[in-house]
């Protein structure tokens, strides 16, 4: 028998599809008894019997003993997600908490609304989130200050690869709209095409603002504006939510070594740039990735694009094998689209 008997079988993908249901809600092994009595076409337990035999043959099943119920193996994860996954529909509530989230708000920088839209991911999959950080630190292709009223200011950066920041500033409440113009055109004129790093060290490195046509409250009101810090480089990675995984501890082999490896950013990393490299949601199970061998974990994760459709990032979810598939993939996906409104 082979994964394609398997799908042609309506029997058995009944069966199959029944156990996984209810490994998933109870975190229990499925016996054949209580498969008989869930399942909508009747069939006796020996019956059961004798099609979970075969798929345990398969290696898509397991017992830990003769006698015991059956659960998923990592190969039965991957059948199931590969052949018989369905899309989940997300609530009016969720979609919205998770749109609530993904609004950059004036004032907030881009990495702070991608923080608060991965602890949101993280709530509702009851999982671990992680995404990959877009650089703003790239070569800057505009810088604007816009004066709000009396001692506020907004800082638009526009950056080359079309990401868009909004920094609330303070400015002394003299300053006027046309000293925030010319911080705008002395930015653009002297320093287009460099990092906002090396624009900061170049101003600070000026000896004589006066001379160079600035004056002090407009050398002041850049240095202001500019003076947030900024992730070091493109692959800045936010991880939510390790605590969800507490009380599915038992179910992951190590545990501690898990939590380690949360903690590597290069790891993570690694793992969230073989998604940019594909197109859509991607689902790694177990031993597929180093990360995960023989830890019980499966992520799912998915590139995100800029307004300009651009790949500047990845988002996505960690949390034991025997997870909602079907829902947390929407839930990846969903918010992997909503963030393309914000970079």
């Amino acid at each position: 028998m082979s994964y394609v008997d398997i799908t042609k079988n309506r029997r058995y993908v009944e069966i199959f599809k029944k156990l996984v249901e209810m490994y998933v809600e109870t975190g229990e092994a499925v016996g054949s008894r209580a498969l008989s009595k869930s399942l909508p076409t009747p069939l006796s337990p020996a019956t059961i019997r004798n099609v979970m035999a075969d798929l345990e043959d398969l290696g898509i099943l397991c017992a830990e003993h003769t006698s015991a119920g059956r659960k998923p193996t990592e190969e039965g994860w991957r059948f199931f997600v590969n052949t018989l996954i369905e899309t989940a529909d997300l609530s009016d509530l969720e979609k919205d908490t998770l749109l609530s989230a993904t609004r950059n708000a004036v004032g907030e920088s881009i990495e702070s609304t991608l923080e608060k839209a991965t602890s949101i991911l993280s709530e509702l999959s009851n999982c671990v989130s992680l995404i990959m950080v877009p650089t703003v630190n790239s070569s800057v292709k505009y810088i604007d200050f816009v004066l709000l009223g009396p001692g506020r200011a907004i800082v638009v950066i526009v950056n080359e690869n079309g990401v868009v920041e909004n920094r609330l500033i303070e400015v002394p409440p003299d300053v006027s709209w046309s000293e925030l113009n010319r911080a705008t055109r002395y930015i653009n004129t002297k320093f287009t095409g460099v990092t906002l790093e090396e624009i900061r060290n170049k101003i600070q490195a000026e000896v004589d603002f006066q001379n160079d046509g600035i004056d002090k409250l407009t050398k002041c009101v850049i240095e202001e504006g500019l003076g947030y810090s900024v992730p070091e480089n493109a692959n800045n990675v936010i991880v939510k939510g390790q605590s969800n995984l507490i009380e599915q501890s038992s179910e992951i082999a190590d545990f501690g070594d898990l939590l380690r490896k949360l903690d590597e950013k290069k790891t993570l990393k690694s793992i969230l740039d073989k998604s940019i490299e594909a197109q859509g949601v991607q689902i790694f199970i177990g031993a597929e990735t180093d990360m995960f061998k023989l830890s019980g974990c499966s992520i799912i994760v998915s590139p995100y694009k800029n307004a300009r459709k651009n790949i500047v990032g990845a988002i996505g979810v960690i949390g034991p094998s025997r997870m909602r598939y079907s829902r947390v993939v929407t839930l990846v996906d969903y918010t992997a689209k909503l963030l393309g409104s914000i970079v």
